[in-house]
């Protein structure tokens, strides 16, 4: 069961929890709204001279930083007087990202030309040069004491890692990828996860001084496309490699091999696996309902299958640059127990795993595309979806499936955003927003 708050503007759709759980911010128009995260009661409000295009919170949620085109302003929840400007100058202001120290911010510049590390103690600022992405191709390490990014130069793909304490350069070395996509830290940071391009299926793990640990490629067929997603599990354990041959794969971290690869057939044969399709109500059905919306008359309802059953597929456009074909989303629970996948070219269809057993534990078949998942920080059996509707989506273990609808009219569900705690989900269509709060029943 859910229950909503008032539905409040913003812009963008911004809506971000403080990293405390105890507030959410969002812009509207030329202002950042600070709201008590429980009661949504007002507790700051600051002016900007444009509207924002990034806010972001600092790791002990005391400071707030919002960036516009070429500034970056950042605030103190405990003395709204105070406010430090970072002025990007002529290169512009691309993205701005907090180190976990919570007193310097990165500031990455238009056209990947450089990120500065401004620290806002020192009142100094050291800069890095030739980033090869601004949203992607970095990260720090789980503890936050080093920094690794992506560079390119003459052509080549390299990796920097950086000391957080004082930002000098303790390894350069260069990766043997032909066109980087994108790293990733493992959680108790012994490795760094590196992946090339659609175009090669090639995954490189390093150690942070540069080793190379492992290469693995499932393919080696020219013009066949490779990987799509890319996760780690909580405990670093296993690497989920998601890929364009619609195959999730679990690499292990003491073989760097797959332990089992997780297909996704157009037909589920299994009968033991729970399918839940989602389906209009009408008079004729409903007495057929199995799990249904928290309403008295519910507009949508959840019918319990048993397979064998046919999982709906749409066509692949082969002659896109990034068809959509492949298992685009690869999410773990918080405890690393389950993993949720979706294959793009079955947009409707959520696969859910248990890698304890191994095995598939719900089939999840909605009438629209599913944009969005997101695990429950502190409930590992509980899952959050979004089909860019009037509903938010909740799977359980113990429960299965329900459908609530948002209590208000033009409500379009276009990103969902657990709290911190795990008590609430801040619901976000293009200009507004609410909050829901998990309810027992």
């Amino acid at each position: 069961m859910l229950d909503f708050s008032h539905v409040f503007r913003t812009a963008q759709h911004t809506a971000h929890f403080s990293p405390d759980a105890r507030l959410v911010a969002t812009v509207v128009d030329a202002r950042v709204v600070v709201r008590d995260a429980a009661s949504q009661q007002i507790a700051a409000l600051f002016a900007c001279d444009e509207a924002p295009a990034h806010v972001a919170w600092a790791p002990d949620a005391a400071l707030l930083a919002v960036a516009t085109r070429r500034t970056a302003t950042v605030w103190s929840l405990a003395d709204p007087q105070w406010r430090a400007v970072v002025d990007a100058g002529a290169a512009g202001l691309a993205r701005l990202r907090w180190a976990p120290d919570a007193r310097s911010l990165l500031v990455f510049s238009d056209f990947q030309l450089r990120v500065t590390v401004w620290s806002l103690v020192a009142g100094d600022a050291a800069s890095i040069q030739h980033p090869k992405y601004c949203d992607r191709g970095f990260g720090f390490r789980a503890d936050g004491r080093y920094f690794a990014l992506c560079e390119r130069r003459d052509g080549k793909d390299t990796l920097s890692v950086y000391d957080c304490e004082d930002w000098t350069l303790v390894k350069h070395f260069p990766v043997d990828t032909s066109d980087l996509e994108d790293i990733a830290w493992s959680p108790d940071g012994r490795f760094i996860a590196v992946w090339d391009s659609i175009l090669e299926y090639k995954i490189l793990i390093y150690s942070p001084d540069g080793r190379l640990i492992s290469c693995y490629s499932a393919n080696h067929d020219p013009g066949v496309l490779g990987i799509k997603s890319v996760n780690w599990s909580p405990s670093a354990q296993f690497l989920a490699v998601g890929s364009f041959d619609e195959k999730l794969r679990l690499i292990n971290n003491m073989t760097w091999k797959p332990l089992i690869d997780l297909s996704h057939p157009t037909t589920v044969p299994y009968p033991d696996i729970p399918v839940y399709r989602e389906a209009a109500a009408s008079t004729n059905n409903m007495r057929n309902i199995v799990v249904g919306v928290a309403d008295i008359r519910p507009q949508i309802y959840y019918e319990l299958l048993k397979p064998p059953f046919n999982v709906h597929t749409v066509k692949v456009e082969i002659d896109k640059l990034s068809p959509k074909k492949g298992v685009g989303i690869c999410e773990f629970s918080c405890d690393g127990r389950y993993i949720a996948s979706r294959n793009d070219n079955m947009p409707n269809t959520l696969w859910i795993w248990d890698l304890v057993n191994l095995s598939q534990v719900a089939l999840i078949q909605q009438l629209s595309a599913i944009k969005q998942i997101a695990w429950n920080p502190m409930d590992p059996e509980l899952l959050a979806i979004s089909c860019s509707n009037s509903f938010v989506y909740l799977w359980s273990k113990e429960r299965g499936c329900s459908a609530i609808e948002v209590p208000t009219v033009n409500f379009q569900v276009g990103q969902i955003k657990w709290c911190p705690d795990g008590k609430s989900l801040a619901l976000v269509d293009r200009e507004k927003f609410c909050i829901a709060f998990l309810v027992e029943e």
